[in-house]
């Protein structure tokens, strides 16, 4: 069930008006029997993996929470008359059952997510180079969404552990966290503390119409940010991408620039879709864009993008890592011989490492999700920091005004540029073809490789097809700059009389009907970040 057919509107419509019939107490039920309608309409089988980890990950949180109530039950029992040694070695010891739950859970979890997204790729890759006949896993499942509830399972069991959240008893609710079919397929990622208690709210919050306004003109954005924007730009990228061969010089950038435009496009656009449905249900979900190309350094980026995924890694990869046993050790070794300062940088340094390696395998197995997206990223913003001292010396050289508009604009752009760069890699089909792509962005350019583009990809040709691309860049940027300075155009809107909010319903409309990427050059396409 694609989230731009009529198939997906007439379903969420359904849903909605069952949801609202029955009282507060039973919606969860709607919640969870809508998910695993939707689930089904992409495959049977994939279903039971989701409820098997599910599952899993509910026995496992129940087990951390009996260790937890039996230690507070001993403590209570032996406050008066034990002495602090052994509070602290049962409490030890409790602690290490929970750690070894914990652990144990996620090793299987991790282990379903590698079978069934990276063993085949690794197997194939291991067969290639050394001539071996390992099981390539043709035929085995790759769930939808195994990224996405995989990680937000295992981050419910983890805040059990940590006293943050408590066990659920019941497995259903479990079941519905991590399937939640507006979350299921491209994030974003949630906290069970966030989410659940909405999902399985006993009283909710009456919307007013202007909630529900609000919410309608945003899915609708979304729908005209994929289908009238991404997907016209995905014509060229793709083309350019596919047959990389053919281009070069200013017919690359043009792809370059268009991939960079539709993923925006695309995922911001399922967000705002996303964001808008589950409004229409009272359900928050967090943001995961706040308009990143107006970044001035890479580490705001990356605080602007993906929101929740960067902050999932953080709070569940990166911290624990810096905190574990090893690094601290590591980090006294080297304040021995190298000074304090250096036992603060190296281990962050290393522990920035495994997260974005962390970030780049999550997106796929290939080393060019490795490299483009993970390993590149920590590059950018580890360079960026010990070159910091230099750049600072050349702005006071310069007399650079850190708060002037030009100097903003410049630090937005080369943001921009690193990014393109670095999404070559992650749209290749492998590093070989994203650097025979970078040089031949290189080479020559002709005007006939830029007509090149257009020749079979575009019915209206060069000229008005590179006017509609600048007009929509214009308007994401734009309608970004209001967001940026606070200003809601989606509120103002619903706050004008109705003849002005009718007009601009029609024009949403219209540019749906007409700038649509429809007819015999479009493919239908799903959402870029389904494939991860």
């Amino acid at each position: 069930m694609r989230i731009t057919s009529l198939a997906f509107l007439g379903f969420v419509l359904i849903t909605l008006i069952v949801y609202k019939a029955v009282p507060a107490k039973k919606q969860w039920w709607v919640l969870l029997a809508a998910s695993v309608v939707f689930y089904l309409s992409f495959s049977i089988g994939d279903i039971f993996v989701m409820i098997g980890t599910a599952l899993l990950v509910y026995f496992a949180a129940l087990g951390v929470q009996k260790q937890k109530d039996a230690y507070a039950i001993w403590l209570k029992e032996n406050k008066a008359t034990a002495d602090k040694a052994t509070k602290k070695e049962t409490k030890s010891l409790f602690q290490k059952k929970q750690k070894l739950i914990v652990a144990g859970t996620s090793a299987v979890t991790i282990g379903i997510l590698f079978l069934c997204k990276y063993y085949g790729p690794l197997a194939s890759g291991v067969n290639g180079l050394f001539n071996t006949k390992l099981w390539t896993a043709e035929n085995l499942l790759l769930p939808l969404g195994i990224s996405y509830y995989s990680f937000q399972l295992l981050g419910y069991l983890v805040d059990v552990h940590r006293d943050i959240a408590a066990a659920e008893k019941n497995p259903l609710k479990v079941l519905l966290f991590g399937g939640f079919f507006l979350s299921i397929m491209q994030g974003p990622f949630n906290r069970w503390n966030d989410l659940a208690p909405q999902l399985c709210a006993e009283e909710r919050k009456r919307l007013t119409f202007q909630d529900n306004r609000s919410a309608v003109l945003r899915i609708v954005g979304g729908y005209v940010k994929k289908l009238c924007i991404a997907d016209q730009f995905a014509i060229i990228s793709n083309e350019v991408f596919t047959n990389y061969t053919k281009y070069k010089g200013i017919g690359v950038a043009l792809g370059i620039v268009c991939f960079a435009v539709q993923l925006y496009a695309d995922f911001s656009g399922y967000m705002d879709i996303i964001v808008g449905i589950g409004q229409l249900f009272g359900i928050k979900m967090p943001e995961n864009f706040r308009q990143p190309f107006f970044s001035r350094n890479m580490s705001e980026f990356w605080q602007r993008w993906h929101i929740t995924l960067g902050l999932w890694l953080k709070d569940y990869v990166f911290y624990p890592i810096l905190k574990s046993n090893l690094f601290k050790n590591l980090g006294k070794a080297i304040a021995g011989k190298f000074g304090k300062e250096a036992s603060r940088r190296i281990p962050t340094y290393l522990g920035m490492l495994i997260l974005w390696t962390t970030i780049g395998l999550w997106h796929g197995a290939g080393m060019h999700y490795v490299f483009g997206v993970g390993i590149l990223q920590f590059l950018y913003i580890f360079l960026g920091e010990i070159f910091e001292p230099l750049f600072v010396r050349i702005k006071k050289l310069l007399r650079i005004n850190d708060n002037k508009l030009y100097w903003h604009i410049f630090q937005s752009l080369r943001c921009t540029a690193l990014m393109m760069f670095a999404w070559v890699f992650f749209n290749a089909s492998s590093i070989r073809v994203a650097l025979q792509i970078l040089k031949n962005l290189l080479r020559r350019p002709l005007l006939r490789h830029l007509l090149a583009v257009f020749s079979d990809q575009t019915v209206d040709g060069p000229v008005r097809t590179l006017i509609y691309f600048a007009l929509c860049i214009a308007l994401l940027i734009a309608v970004d700059l209001l967001h940026e300075k606070g200003f809601s155009v989606r509120e103002y809107i619903c706050k004008k009389p109705y003849p002005v909010r009718l007009a601009f319903y029609l024009l949403l409309a219209f540019a749906l009907v007409i700038f649509g990427a429809y007819g015999r050059q479009f493919i239908l396409k799903d959402f870029i970040y389904m494939d991860f």
